[in-house]
């Protein structure tokens, strides 16, 4: 199992590049996103390590043609240049009834499915390339139906699933489904994420995927779980760290995450 950090600002490119030098992560994923006006060249040459491309506001579901081409002909610009491990995306909704969300919405994964699945197959045709899509951290029960969609979905349009390892575990807090239903989605992929979370502030509290946090033990448990389904030596898990940036503490969890993945070869 490879292990990455999840860059979103270039502040924190020293200390990554401190944990590519003492083995701690064997790659990044870059939220391209915010690197969209980099030059590409300064994004193929920023780390000496392989590269992960994550997009976070594509809105390919929504967004009208035109400005969807448009991204798509900037990112496979990128994509050629850095030839990277794994293009993922995000399945949500970003308005609703014309209004923009403070925060992604979760799609209706029955009733949805048909105009998603056209609108995946579209994106991949767009950008050149297969791409992950991560699951959602559930909040509503809809959230039961997310492992069978998933499944759908990779056949229909040969797609890949992004396992959020915490972000189901965030929805087996919210709704109730158990980590345990995602395990034939989870055999089948070959990128995951990883991250902290917490309760929300508001009532009754939900569990929100934070990115601020050590990794909770339901989280570890989960790990553990992904790992004896059997995952390939090549498969990717990359730690999401947003705030909070304390090298001693993210050099903690990935610490932990290689005692659960070790290396090929390693005990």
């Amino acid at each position: 199992m490879r292990i990455g950090f999840n860059v979103t600002l270039g502040e924190t490119a020293p200390m990554v590049r401190r944990l590519i030098a003492d083995g701690r992560i064997d790659y990044v994923e870059l939220l391209i996103d915010n690197f969209l006006a980099v030059p590409t060249t300064q994004i193929a040459r920023a780390f000496d390590a392989p590269v992960g491309l994550h997009i976070m506001f594509s809105k390919f579901i929504e967004r009208p043609e035109d400005e969807l081409q448009a991204l798509a002909g900037r990112l496979r610009t990128i994509i050629r240049a850095t030839q990277p491990l794994y293009v993922s995306d995000h399945i949500a909704r970003f308005p609703h009834r014309g209004r923009h969300l403070l925060h992604l919405a979760e799609i209706d994964y029955l009733a949805d499915f048909e105009r998603v699945a056209g609108r995946v197959a579209r994106w991949q045709d767009m950008l050149g390339c297969r791409v992950a899509f991560e699951n959602y951290p559930s909040i509503m029960d809809g959230g039961w139906d997310a492992p069978g969609f998933f499944q759908r979905l990779t056949a229909r349009t040969g797609c890949a699933v992004l396992f959020d390892v915490s972000n189901a575990v965030c929805a087996s807090h919210n709704c109730g489904c158990p980590v345990t239903d995602w395990a034939p989605v989870i055999r089948e992929a070959r990128h995951f994420h990883v991250a902290g979370y917490q309760p929300s502030i508001g009532q009754p509290p939900i569990i929100l995927d934070t990115h601020d946090q050590a990794l909770a033990d339901d989280t570890r448990a989960a790990l553990a779980t992904c790992r004896d389904l059997g995952l390939p030596p090549d498969a990717t898990i990359t730690y999401e760290r947003d705030d909070d940036i304390d090298e001693h503490r993210i050099t903690a969890d990935l610490d932990m995450l290689r005692a659960i993945f070790p290396r090929d070869g390693q005990p």
